[in-house]
């Protein structure tokens, strides 16, 4: 049993930061073989099989529409395979965040330190993913849960959206529980808000004690807004740059950025 740095109750995921890896398609390493109608081919072969894994995509979250564990695991496990890079701005500094993503975090984001009261199966952290998604583990089994309904629901809608909380416009806030009108025992080091049909708080706390150099965090805490507005009296940050990195291809998105306008 391990608690977090930053989170309120006893956790049953390791503290491990590292990230497996995604499993991608192997590249051509001699292009130049295929001839133009050869290459046009190909590319058509690309597109449709990406429209295919699209549509299967589409189909998965029809089906499991109302499944919020089974789309939040979902979500969670495509999130491992990218990592998220913020830079912003403070006192004439700029500052970076490297938000990391790992299979052993997620039965804490998903509340499961409130489910003790259920017998389910005592599966390893790193695979819970994948029990969920296989449906060995299901919301069935976790709605039984005293605290499902007030402490576990919230993370699990915070957690569907997460992909797009990160990927669209939200508030950065240093985090500072202090200047709060309430208490909370939630330690982390930012803050993220996210407004669109309901609000959702995303903490993000250092990964390891010694990882401030290497600007290495993780999520700690996420769920959507209930009583207490975690905005309060917070310091907002303005970002200048919001990028994505894929781990396994290097390939970048940049979804924003003002680091180039700054410069010139």
């Amino acid at each position: 049993m391990t608690s977090y740095r930053g989170v309120e109750a006893v956790d049953c995921v390791g503290r491990q930061t590292s990230v497996e890896p995604a499993y991608g398609l192997c590249g051509n390493h001699k292009p130049n073989r295929f001839s133009g109608i050869e290459r046009k081919r190909m590319r058509g072969s690309v597109f449709c099989r990406a429209s295919v894994l699209s549509e299967e995509r589409r189909v998965i979250v029809t089906q499991h529409k109302n499944d919020i564990l089974f789309r939040a695991a979902q979500v969670w496990a495509e999130l491992t395979e990218y990592q998220y890079i913020f830079t912003y701005g403070y006192k004439k500094r700029l500052y970076m965040i490297h938000l990391n993503f790992s299979f052993e975090d997620f039965p804490h984001l998903a509340g499961f330190q409130y489910l003790k009261d259920l017998a389910l199966p005592r599966y390893h952290p790193r695979k819970i993913v994948d029990r969920i998604l296989l449906k060995k583990l299901t919301l069935e089994q976790i709605q039984k849960g005293i605290q499902y309904e007030t402490m576990v629901k919230p993370r699990l809608e915070a957690l569907i959206n997460l992909k797009d909380i990160l990927e669209t416009d939200f508030h950065l806030f240093s985090y500072l529980p202090r200047m709060y009108p309430f208490t909370t025992t939630i330690r982390a080091d930012y803050l993220i808000s996210h407004h669109s049909d309901c609000v959702s708080f995303v903490f993000i706390i250092q990964s390891t004690q010694n990882s401030k150099q290497n600007n290495e965090y993780l999520c700690c805490s996420a769920f959507v807004r209930g009583e207490r507005n975690y905005e309060a009296n917070q310091r907002i940050r303005t970002i200048l740059k919001k990028e994505r990195i894929h781990r396994n291809s290097g390939e970048s998105r940049v979804f924003y950025s003002k680091l180039t306008r700054c410069a010139t």
